[in-house]
């Protein structure tokens, strides 16, 4: 048989053989391809103009591609500013994890890491067979924005529920952070890392199993704030389905910086940069090894940490964090975080499900552990400590004032710290008591309030919202395998002194994941009791089913979202429930939720009347007896863009926008 010389071209062309692994690609006009081998995990992927072969391993029984770079290296003149995006092309091994972004060694004067740092991991139980994909998580990791990796998180208990995970990195501390607050060095590069890593995983994830329109960004402390802000900035509006926010929101103190400049003039001064002229102090930074910043990094949290007491280590405002940048500020490009994202409508319109929760004791093991000696001190030598000082502390770590013409953009018109002795009350000699108040204390002003702000924030915008309260005590209580070095865990594994039915800070994390090293080699050993095992099927089940519908169910029973008229929240234990009043009258002591503190459940606070009725709301509202309002935790430069519109509960002065609850 003849063949015309272009008929022969053309049969070359359809039919080839690659020679990297001997294996024949036919393409079939309009036919699905043939899915590869189960021992070799290869994808085939094409985006931007640039087609790419992706090798991965296999580990068994899902598929895993590790250390996929989605940014290109920001070194040099890139350093501190918006990433670039990288296209996969050619042939992409992504059978190794990646290194680490830079950061300290917690307890040892040693930095590890890579500047080039932009990568991710891809796990997914099954390639493309044509359906519509899986849905996908991407996971922010935690660690106060200076320590963490996204090798360090096992996920085969999530993938197992029939979910692609995706796990990334971005810049840490003030690589990634430092800013001025101004457009010279605007900060936020860490947070555009994230939303360069969701745009990766939007334009490639189908090729990976997953569902580039089901998308669920989830984050735990620091990244849990993280989240919230990139899920709702208006640079990936549309990008994401859902949110899940552990033990942080970005109302919590951790999530922003109000003092950026301060932090960036400690970082140059402390290199010997010039800092009369903020570009040349940038450019003397771009030239400096990463290893000398993070190391000022570290000296400067420190520092501040001993100056400002155990509080700012519980609530971990120690170095760089993003920032809110404010509407207009003279750049052509668009901010990564304008304002505020929860409490200002006006910037985000996104109505996308949120699922959040805390542990049952966020601060208690680090108020027995690593700052019992100062908190003991002062329980002893400070005059009422606990009324006078931690009080007004705390009320300033959430964003609370008590003055009426405050401009601070935070919440207004709260209770006096007097009001809050029955509550804090304690027997004087009893330290342990004492250091057991002060835990809880912490706990409901740092962690329990912020999310509870949150889910009511949430309800108003009219999307779903669904809260929850980690409380089962067993042997996986490990949250200083993935976050050792945050102040709030320290360095240390356990606590002496702790009670054994604590669940502290990251505890949870060790019920959805493997703990693994920052190159992902594994940590973890114990494979826990029947209960933990129940439990966590349980947890990553729940995850799981919000991820796929927006919706959560516990034990197969619909769960109702989040309303400000029964305070209900998941109780996660081996018997998981739905309860109302989540800390009822906690929050209404914290928040001044006056009908609640006038009801005969709250009768044990002993809160007066008076301090209650005439507390002045400001011209033409409502006395706070018979509703409450609250301004909500901004930061950005301009108090009044980061205050969410009226909600009907209140009116009068229309150039103060108020943030109303129900009590």
């Amino acid at each position: 048989m003849n063949f015309s010389p272009l008929l022969l071209l053309i049969i070359t062309k359809l039919i080839y053989c690659d020679e990297r692994s001997g294996r024949v690609r036919r393409i079939v006009g309009g036919e699905p391809a043939v899915p590869p081998p189960e021992d070799e995990p290869v994808v085939f992927t094409r985006f931007g103009g640039k087609t790419a072969r992706v090798l991965g391993v296999r580990d068994f029984p899902h598929y895993v591609f590790r250390g996929i770079k989605y940014g290109l290296a920001p070194v040099g003149k890139e350093r501190f500013l918006r990433p670039r995006q990288y296209f996969l092309q050619g042939f992409e091994n992504a059978t190794q994890f990646p290194p680490p972004c830079v950061q300290p060694v917690p307890g040892e004067d040693k930095v590890i890491g890579k500047e080039d740092c932009l990568f991710l991991n891809v796990f997914s139980p099954s390639l493309p067979t044509g359906m519509e994909g899986l849905p996908v998580i991407i996971w922010i990791h935690g660690g106060g924005f200076r320590y963490g990796s996204a090798s360090q998180y096992g996920v085969r208990q999530l993938v197992g529920k029939q979910v692609v995970v995706v796990t990334i990195q971005y810049r840490l501390g003030s690589l990634g952070f430092l800013s001025t607050g101004t457009k010279t060095l605007p900060g936020n590069a860490g947070l555009w890392d994230m939303v360069l890593a969701v745009t990766w995983t939007r334009n490639y994830i189908g090729f990976f199993g997953g569902n580039p329109n089901n998308i669920v960004v989830m984050g735990h402390g620091t990244g849990a704030s993280s989240a919230i802000m990139v899920a709702l900035s208006n640079v990936a509006k549309g990008l994401t389905s859902g949110i899940v926010a552990m033990s942080g929101s970005s109302l919590s103190q951790f999530a922003t910086d109000d003092a950026p400049a301060n932090t960036a003039m400690d970082v140059a001064e402390a290199n010997g940069c010039p800092v009369g002229s903020e570009l040349t102090m940038v450019r003397c930074l771009q030239n400096l090894s990463p290893a000398a910043i993070i190391k000022v990094d570290s000296v400067i949290e420190a520092t501040r940490l001993q100056n400002r007491g155990f509080v700012s280590g519980l609530a971990g405002k120690l170095g760089s964090a993003p920032v809110f940048e404010g509407r207009r500020d003279g750049r052509s490009l668009p901010p990564v975080a304008e304002v505020e994202p929860v409490n200002d409508p006006e910037t985000s319109q996104a109505k996308i499900p949120l699922l959040t929760g805390i542990t049952k004791d966020e601060t208690k093991r680090a108020c027995h552990g690593q700052f019992r000696d100062e908190i003991t001190n002062k329980l002893q030598k400070v005059p009422e400590f606990l009324d006078k000082v931690l009080v007004k502390n705390l009320q300033n770590a959430i964003g609370i004032s008590r003055d009426k013409n405050s401009t601070s953009g935070k919440f207004l018109n709260l209770l006096d710290p007097n009001q809050f002795k029955n509550y804090l009350q304690y027997k004087r000699n009893n330290i342990h008591e004492g250091l057991g108040k002060i835990a809880e204390a912490t706990a409901d002003a740092l962690f329990n309030a912020p999310a509870f702000l949150t889910a009511d924030a949430w309800s108003k915008r009219g999307a779903p919202a669904f809260l929850y309260r980690f409380e089962h005590v067993g042997k996986r209580r490990k949250g200083f395998n993935f976050l050792r070095g945050l102040p709030l865990v320290g360095n240390n594994s356990q606590s002496d002194d702790v009670s054994n039915d604590t669940v502290s800070h990251g505890d949870e994390l060790s019920y959805i994941f493997d703990a693994q090293d920052m190159q992902g080699k594994s940590l973890d050993s114990d494979t826990g009791n029947e209960e933990d095992n129940k439990v966590r099927d349980i947890f990553t089940q729940m995850i799981a089913d919000f991820a796929r519908h927006g919706k959560l169910s516990v034990e197969g029973q619909h769960v109702k979202p989040f309303s400000i008229t029964d305070n209900n929240f998941v109780q996660i234990s081996p018997k998981p429930k739905v309860s109302n009043g989540f800390r009822y009258c906690e929050m209404g002591l914290w928040l001044g939720l006056a009908q609640r503190l006038q009801s005969s459940t709250c009768e044990l606070f002993k809160v007066l009347d008076s301090q209650l009725k005439n507390i002045d709301l400001g011209s033409g509202t409502k006395k706070l007896g018979e509703t409450i309002t609250g301004i909500v935790k901004g930061g950005g430069k301009r108090p009044q863009d980061v205050i969410s519109k009226p909600t009907g509960l209140l009116s009068g002065n229309k150039d103060k926008k108020v943030f109303g609850i129900g009590g």
